[in-house]
């Protein structure tokens, strides 16, 4: 009865193994093909970095309308 219950836990530890690779092939797949999709479309692109003008305006040339203290419990930006 004990080699049986040995024989059946050593199946199930090996069915859990190969469930265990099966899962991360698909995962691999899956974020390989997610990965591969965002370069295609160019969703992973950095978006180009806009310097601010050293008046506070924005780039189309209105200012900005936010302001910023400290509570002293650290600064607040209130845009």
């Amino acid at each position: 009865m004990r080699k049986l219950v040995a024989v059946l836990l050593g199946l199930g530890l090996v069915a859990a193994a190969f469930a265990g690779l099966a899962l991360a092939v698909v995962l691999g797949v899956l974020t390989a093909s997610i990965v591969a999709v965002a370069r295609m479309t160019g969703r992973l692109q950095p978006a180009m970095v806009r310097t601010a003008k050293a008046d506070g305006r924005g780039a189309d040339g209105a200012p900005r309308h936010y302001r910023v203290w400290n509570d002293g419990r650290g600064t607040i930006i209130d845009m």
